[in-house]
């Protein structure tokens, strides 16, 4: 009888996983580096965690991770979060500030006569999509260290909306405006009464409208809803 075919080992599966670390709460000088020394990939001799007590930050390796999360459970000031993330993300990422920050997958795409609302914690990338929506920051496609150009940036959206989308932005065929997040802010952004304000905006002949549909009428008046108005102005 002929001996039976070996079955052939499918090869392992290996996860995308971010590393982040908290520039905020990462304190080497007043730490023992825990994460490094209780990390098993450094044990065998290999860099996976590089920090020391003269260090300003510490560094993580995404490729030699294990997702462990030992770093994680004995970091004294809960500075690194370990994410594994579906491996169909892997070739997605639109954008990334720095190594050991967090990645933005994907992108929402606005459409006409659509609202379109993002909602989600602090810190997961909600203000980073409208920067780029806006044009006001350019996606590197998650090479912060070797950012593309706008022409490669199309060519990898090609075939989506967003590439069209992003095309208009750059020629100036769609017109973005970020209303301030805090109310407080405002002053700082306009000058003038609401009234000046909105009738300085009010490029298509709107104003009328718009007060009547937001109940804008004591507009330029004392309690007026600020953070209304300024949805009107823009």
């Amino acid at each position: 009888m002929a001996p039976k075919p070996k079955k052939q080992q499918e090869p392992e599966e290996t996860l995308t996983r971010i590393a982040i670390v908290n520039e905020d709460r990462c304190k080497p000088k007043k730490c023992r580096q825990e994460c490094k020394k209780s990390c098993p990939v450094v044990k065998v001799g290999k860099l996976c965690i590089e920090v020391s007590s003269s260090s300003k930050l510490a560094w993580i390796s995404e490729e030699l991770c294990i997702g462990c999360g030992i770093c994680v459970k004995k970091c004294p000031f809960e500075a690194i979060m370990i994410i594994n993330l579906p491996k169909n993300l892997e070739g997605h990422t639109t954008h990334r500030y720095g190594p050991n920050s967090f990645k933005l997958h994907r992108m929402p795409m606005p459409r006409p006569g659509q609202v379109l609302g993002l909602v989600g914690t602090n810190g997961i990338g909600k203000s980073t999509a409208l920067k780029i929506l806006a044009g006001k920051l350019k996606p590197n496609l998650g090479r912060f260290d070797s950012p593309p150009d706008w022409e490669e940036i199309l060519g990898y959206f090609r075939g989506s909306e967003l590439q069209n989308y992003f095309t208009r932005v750059l020629e100036d065929d769609i017109k973005a405006v970020i209303k301030p997040q805090y109310v407080d802010h405002i002053p700082k952004a306009v000058r003038g009464n609401v009234d000046e304000v909105l009738s300085g905006k009010d490029q298509r002949g709107i104003k009328p409208y718009l007060l009547d549909k937001l109940d804008l009428t004591q507009v330029g008046q004392p309690g007026c809803p600020s953070g209304r108005a300024a949805g009107a102005a823009h």
